[in-house]
């Protein structure tokens, strides 16, 4: 890029900041202020899941001229997916012996913009963002809420670890913790806005109890994996195993200022792995069983609509579109499996059995999948074709070993990645 191209393009960044600053100030100025201030997701990739139903699908354009701009090693494994805050810039939680394990990466170098240590089973998290940049995160026995700066706003004690927290509403933060408490809290205050919802009547005072079994979804930890929320219903869906019970459920909720109340509850394939999915409409809720099935249930009664086997429940999560295409995670090597939810049926529009699969991969309104590949012991950032499964273009990932938490893509189409033996990878076109 030449010199006058680099002035130009500062100019016109320049601009857009400017007007951006004044339809806020306008926005603001024109409104009562009670919206204004109440705390909500932004575009992009804020929390896990990249939005409220765990979709894994965004609107956003990657560029045709993406690369890699950046990579670092975060000193830990990573085991939970990153976020992408509303300026872009990259967060996630690592497994480190000492230091921070919580950092938030500037997008355009890598730098750390700041850090934090949080306690035991914060690893499990990815953290919520709001609209102005601040994070929500818990560790064993507290959720917490930062500023933009990582001090600390508010904090609410917990029984066992919260998951990664989902907004539920303007100013609403929803919680669901290993030992089976679900929490609706002002994003502002940290007050209740509900009495707490408590699942089972074994609480226990050590907050890390059961979270060995959470991992393999064992009897001992209540919630397991994140909730997925359908906004327009305030619905809320768990991964839940029951005090007693022999296998795990998926467990519906409908949440309000007031009250936190049970909606169904559904027994699928001798219990259940990995976080529920929600359909773009709402009406359908995915899960996978310990039988190697993925299961799509009505999302108002539970009942079952069709299941079909996948192999095995793989990483136990998927990427859903609004169109009804399906991409589930598969284990580590798997082949690319690309299926279309009919309604009553699935079909199998792509697999290839000549890609390995790493992780769970991230569908664009493009008709695109972006995914973490492996050749060998190396492992590449690729793009597919979700009409055929053909590959689009490969971008390397130096050093990556392992498998990828998840792909994360902002609302510029820049996209972060982060990786099993501790590194984040961060691609866009240059700045």
């Amino acid at each position: 890029m030449t010199g006058a191209a680099r002035r130009r393009r500062s100019s016109r960044l320049l601009v857009v900041a400017a007007l951006a600053a004044v339809v806020a100030l306008i926005g603001t100025a024109c409104s009562d202020g009670h919206h204004d201030v109440r705390q909500n997701a932004p575009y992009g990739w804020p929390m896990y899941g990249g939005n409220a139903a765990n979709a894994n699908f965004t609107y956003s354009q990657v560029p045709d001229d993406l690369q890699l701009i950046w990579n670092r090693e975060v000193g830990g494994a990573i085991t939970a997916p990153l976020a992408i805050n509303g300026s872009g810039d990259v967060a996630g939680v690592a497994k480190t012996a000492s230091g921070c394990n919580l950092n938030v990466f500037d997008q355009r170098a890598g730098r750390k913009n700041y850090c934090k240590r949080l306690g035991e089973g914060s690893p499990l998290n990815t953290p919520l963002f709001d609209q102005i940049g601040q994070p929500y995160i818990g560790e064993a026995g507290m959720f917490f809420a930062f500023n933009g700066g990582g001090a600390i706003r508010w904090r609410y004690p917990t029984y066992g670890v919260p998951l990664s927290a989902k907004f539920a509403a303007p100013g609403r933060v929803l919680v669901a913790t290993t030992q089976g408490q679900v929490l609706l809290l002002n994003a502002q205050t940290g007050d209740l806005a509900a009495p707490e919802a408590l699942l089972r009547p074994d609480t226990n005072a050590d907050a890390r109890a059961g979270l060995a079994d959470c991992t393999v979804g064992g009897p001992a930890c209540a919630i397991a994996a994140p909730p997925a929320l359908d906004l327009g219903t305030h619905r809320t869906f768990l991964t839940f195993f029951p005090k007693g019970a022999r296998s795990s459920q998926v467990k519906a909720m409908t949440y309000t200022d007031g009250a936190i109340t049970d909606l169904w509850t559904a027994d699928i394939g001798g219990g259940v792995m990995g976080p529920p999915t929600v359909s773009a409409d709402g009406k359908t809720v995915y899960s996978f069983g310990r039988d190697g099935k993925l299961y799509a249930l009505d999302a108002a009664t539970g009942a079952v609509r069709w299941s079909h086997d996948v192999g095995g429940h793989g990483f136990a999560t998927l990427s859903v579109s609004p169109d009804g295409t399906l991409v589930p995670a598969g284990a580590l090597g798997a082949p690319l499996t690309i299926l279309r939810d009919k309604g009553t049926r699935v079909e199998v529009v792509a697999r290839r059995d000549d890609v390995q699969t790493a992780g769970l991969g991230t569908q664009t309104s493009a008709g695109t999948l972006w995914a973490v590949t492996r050749d060998g012991e190396s492992l590449a950032l690729t793009e597919f074709s979700t009409a055929d499964g053909a590959t689009k273009r490969t971008l390397p990932l130096p050093g990556a070993k392992g498998f990828s938490t998840g792909v994360a893509v902002s609302a510029w189409g820049s996209i972060a990645v982060g990786t099993s033996n501790g590194a984040v990878f961060f691609f866009y076109r240059p700045f």
